[in-house]
């Protein structure tokens, strides 16, 4: 197996002075030669040894500063302790407009360039209110379960935080999951209630015949008459306007929760099969408002504003929102698709984009997000004259070696050409974290050039609550996820097969620790969800939750399926994964992620796949490129036609598309056996909506195989 690059910045460039945007800067950028510990005395045989957060001094964080033991206590402290402060933003949708180009219809949002806003004692009232309300449906605490079924709005966090006040576990379905998706999850907890978007009502209604565990609907926003009529014969359908109504005149009795008692059941979109339901409790939630309180501490405000747009039925926006309140944030709700004033959705001239209006001072985002930032920026300055072209060019240039030195952002000059580009997201950002997927260290270096403030990584998974490891602000290195949290621990387990071991520390070429990463601590979930043992459509959830979850010297741990290195610092670099490994016709093996990192980095790439064939020779990739760029290149060559899909097909193009791409991964430092050989272009993107891609925007590799099988067999041929 070869050696994995090391982080180019890590030597010597630690105690780098990094400035950020604010006069708090030389504050809150810490700045250590070394991030984490090591502690060589939990050595164990195939399992390594324990990394510790540096400043943990060896104990775990099970709480926040506070005390609270459940979510529902957080959420008294955040609305006793900010009540007058703003506490969620939206903005009021005028109309909708169904507009035809091409030949095929869209969907189009006009909504008002203004933010309404609820403080935190409002909120406060409208969630007990509801939960009030919720009583009069008569479901059981602790046994009845509550299924949120809709898009990231500020409702949603309303409707959990009401289900909790009750002791009822959550369960979260995403949006884009489909029927078969959400019938699975409904039925696999025998819930009884189901909160849901409008637009989702339709779905319901095709899948209640199947659902016999649901009672009770409760909806977000306008229901359409036909699809009332049709769900009031077969359950009982409430706004959540009518709950939160009938409550005001009941008395708050909550239900306390217990911290082991279950928060949330989290089905997780998964590439293939049933989706699996991660068991979250409410103490596991707590430990990550540990998490987060300590790593977030001289760096978050009660002023600060957030952008939250990401799905809420992922981990990773849950416990961003529910920490973050904890201080006192502002949460401003937007979508993906109306996030800038470019957004896909958005009614144009009339409606600004959700960022640019709400102007966040800090945002999460998912590297798909970001790569989309990547390319959208490229092909505007492509469009510019040369000399702007160029000069943009100089300012990435002297951002990426300021970024090296420990610095944030492009000199000073350069980064006056970068304000149209800031404004893009309101300009006034002082952070971004991202996760749920590797970030490329092109994009992170690129980003923070032409954001001016630090770009940093975070790394965890569903089975533990997200926040496992998060770079610390002053670690101005490419390519690594940080220390563990002071609720995590982390552990590398030998992995024979892929060769990766903690003995490669001792091996001169390396110097490192290597394996499959293994997350401890009390933010490692209870386990994947089962209804019932004895059925045999479990037996592979049965199998999973004895071999996933481990325990070692007293403590429970998460097998990832992730291989990863300590760097010299002290920091966890994720390096391979189990499941996306390609072994080679020699018994090389190929990480098909790091591949797929590279190929995005190259100009006509919107979203790459790389495959290994069983039995082949060599990787190959398929590619949705971006189509200005196509058509570009079409004209380039003086081919005379203008269908996008036809220039897929065409040898010249693919020819000229496959030399970039092999030139992106050698400049990436791709060894010769890890390039794609053979290169296949598909005119039809891949998205959540068709089902190639998961809610978290994650590659389906099964389905986008089975779906291009005609595509890869040609490649190999």
């Amino acid at each position: 197996m070869v050696d994995r690059t090391n982080c180019s910045s890590c030597a010597g460039n630690m105690l780098g002075a990094c400035m950020g945007r604010d006069a708090r800067s030389k504050d809150w950028l810490r700045r250590y030669d070394v991030y984490g510990e090591l502690d060589e005395t939990t050595e164990m045989p195939e399992f390594g040894c324990q990394l510790w957060n540096v400043e943990a001094k060896k104990t775990i964080s099970k709480v926040p500063q506070n005390g609270v033991k459940t979510v529902y206590e957080a959420f008294t402290c955040m609305v006793n302790d900010h009540g007058t402060r703003k506490a969620v933003g939206w903005r009021n949708l005028i109309k909708t407009h169904n507009i035809e180009e091409n030949g095929k219809k869209f969907e189009k949002l006009e909504y008002e360039n203004s933010y309404n806003w609820m403080t935190y004692a409002e909120y406060g009232s409208r969630v007990v209110n509801l939960g009030n309300g919720l009583r009069g449906l008569g479901l059981t605490p602790k046994q009845d379960k509550i299924v949120l079924y809709a898009e990231t709005q500020p409702d949603w966090m309303v409707s959990a935080f009401a289900a909790w006040q009750n002791n009822h576990p959550v369960v979260t379905i995403y949006a884009t999951l489909g029927a078969e998706g959400a019938q699975f999850g409904i039925n696999q907890t025998k819930a009884a209630c189901v909160f849901a978007d409008a637009k989702l009502l339709k779905v319901l209604v095709k899948i209640l015949p199947e659902c016999p565990s649901v009672k009770h609907i409760v909806c977000m926003g306008k229901v359409d008459l036909s699809v009332e009529t049709e769900l009031r014969q077969k359950v009982t359908l409430s706004s959540i306007d009518d709950l939160v109504e009938a409550g005001r005149s009941k008395k708050p009795d909550p239900q306390q929760p217990d911290p082991d008692d279950t928060c949330v059941i989290m089905y997780t979109s998964g590439t293939t099969g049933n989706p699996k339901g991660v068991v979250i409790s409410h103490s596991n939630i707590c430990a990550v408002l540990a998490a987060v309180e300590h790593h977030f501490d001289g760096v978050l405000y009660a002023s600060d504003v957030y952008m939250a747009y990401l799905p809420l039925a992922h981990i990773m926006e849950l416990s961003v929102e529910v920490s973050f309140m904890q201080k006192g944030v502002a949460l401003g709700f937007g979508s993906p698709h109306t996030l800038t004033d470019t957004g896909v959705k958005l009614k144009k001239p009339e409606s600004m984009g959700d960022a640019p209006l709400l102007q966040p001072t800090a945002m999460v985002f998912a590297p798909a997000v970001l790569d989309k930032v990547y390319v959208a920026v490229q092909n505007k300055v492509a469009a510019r004259p040369p000399l702007v072209q160029k000069a943009f060019g100089w300012g990435v240039d002297s951002g990426k070696a300021r970024f090296d030195s420990g610095v944030v952002g492009a000199a000073p000059l350069y980064n006056l050409l970068f304000g149209s580009v800031q404004k893009l997201v309101g300009g006034k950002l002082k952070w971004m974290i991202t996760g749920s997927a590797p970030l490329s260290p092109d994009i992170q270096k690129f980003v923070q050039s032409i954001f001016n403030c630090p770009v940093r990584q975070g790394y965890g998974l569903t089975e533990t609550c997200a926040a496992s490891t998060i770079q610390f602000f002053g670690d101005s290195c490419a390519g690594n996820v940080g220390p563990p949290t002071v609720s995590n621990v982390i552990r590398l387990a030998d992995w024979q097969e892929g060769n990766y071991l903690n003995s490669d520390k001792d091996d001169p070429n390396i110097q490192m620790r290597r394996g499959e990463v293994l997350i401890g601590g009390p933010t490692v979930t209870q386990g994947y969800y089962i209804d019932d043992p004895n059925k045999k459509e479990n037996e592979d959830l049965v199998k999973k939750n004895k071999e996933d979850y481990i325990i070692l010297d007293g403590m429970r741990y998460f097998r990832s399926g992730d291989i990863g290195q300590i760097l010299p610092n002290g920091t966890l670099q994720i390096i391979d994964r189990k499941k996306d490994l390609w072994k080679g016709p020699n018994g090389e093996y190929v990480a098909l992620t790091k591949v797929e990192a590279a190929l995005k980095t190259c100009e006509y790439t919107e979203l790459p796949m790389c495959y290994g064939k069983t039995g082949g020779l060599f990787p190959v990739a398929l590619l949705c490129p971006q189509k200005p760029k196509i058509e570009a290149l079409g004209k380039q060559l003086a081919i005379e036609t203008g269908d996008f899909a036809e220039l897929c097909k065409n040898a010249k193009v693919i020819e000229e598309v496959t030399k970039a791409c092999q030139a992106a991964c050698k400049k990436q430092k791709l060894v010769e056996f890890e390039i794609p050989k053979k290169i296949g272009l598909v005119s039809e993107l891949w998205t959540p909506e068709n089902d190639m891609l998961t809610a978290a925007m994650k590659l389906k590799r099964p389905i986008i195989v089975q779906a291009h099988k005609q595509d890869l067999e040609a490649l190999y041929a």
